[in-house]
């Protein structure tokens, strides 16, 4: 039965998967026709997912770090549900788009990386006590932005845009140590075993840049770059790759990084998702 359930993910994932913001959502050419324009925009994006996440008070410590790391390979094992769907509306040089995306990752191997005792500080924890520990991920990234072509021609356009990203995100970590962390003080121990979770809400304004360069022969290069702060002590992605357009349909194919970073006490010591990504691009 394992077969069945392998293909179900992998057809998900491809068909409908990933984390983030709308940059391979479609970019049509600017032009001097009068009226809206729309289109929609499935893409299926397969990262390497990199965290590092800070939980509050467990086992008499006053905090705990937990780092998890899954390459495409295992995050399809570990992929529970996944979908995403991007748009964007047009008119003349104002456009406006949209992206909604939600992520279900299972229980995938990770490792407590340091315990924060009270009034002491940090107390590194080897990667040899790590005996099975497990995170697993779960959360809803939506991101809008107005934009404003800055230039266009027939070598392509570019576009300014600003907006926002909110990204409501639910983490827990499964501990398993082949022996307790004692703290310097009496009484300060962490369990070598228990269950740690935490969940967050990032609201971040973001600034960026986003447009295409025309080829030839319906052939384009998209690009995209955004940056922003809030919740987030920075965030920021960037994409890029090559596309094709035919009447109704196009394809692109390329190359996408989204990066978290809150520190301090904060959920999200850092979390970046990298990998390619495909996008069917429907206007109308």
């Amino acid at each position: 039965m394992a077969r069945p359930r392998r293909s179900w993910r992998f057809a998900a994932a491809l068909a409908a998967m990933a984390v983030c913001a709308g940059d391979a959502a479609a970019q049509t050419v600017p032009s001097g026709e009068p009226g809206w324009r729309f289109s929609v925009t499935p893409y299926g994006w397969l990262p390497t997912v990199d965290g590092s996440f800070r939980y509050g008070r467990a086992g008499g410590a006053s905090g705990a770090r937990t780092d998890l790391s899954v390459d495409p390979a295992k995050l399809l094992e570990a992929l529970n549900f996944a979908a995403m769907i991007a748009a964007e509306a047009r008119y003349g040089r104002f456009s406006i788009s949209t992206d909604f995306l939600y992520l279900d990752l299972g229980n995938s191997a990770s490792g407590v990386r340091s315990v924060d005792f009270a009034q002491v500080g940090r107390n590194p924890v080897s990667s040899t006590l790590n005996a099975g520990t497990e995170s697993s991920l779960r959360g809803s990234i939506w991101t809008l932005a107005g934009g404003y072509t800055l230039a266009n021609g027939a070598w392509g356009h570019v576009d300014a845009q600003a907006g926002f990203r909110w990204f409501s995100l639910s983490t827990s970590t499964d501990v398993r140590l082949s022996a307790d962390v004692v703290g310097p003080r009496q009484g300060q121990v962490f369990a070598r075993s228990g269950r740690l979770s935490r969940s967050a809400d990032l609201f971040d304004g973001i600034v960026g840049l986003r447009g295409r360069f025309e080829i030839g022969g319906g052939f384009y290069l998209p690009y995209a770059f955004d940056v922003g702060a809030g919740s987030s002590r920075l965030t920021w992605q960037a994409s890029g790759g090559i596309g094709y357009q035919s009447g109704w349909a196009g394809v692109n194919l390329g190359y996408r990084h989204l990066s978290y970073e809150q520190g301090s006490d904060k959920l999200v010591q850092d979390l970046s998702f990298s990998g390619p990504f495909i996008a069917l691009n429907i206007p109308f």
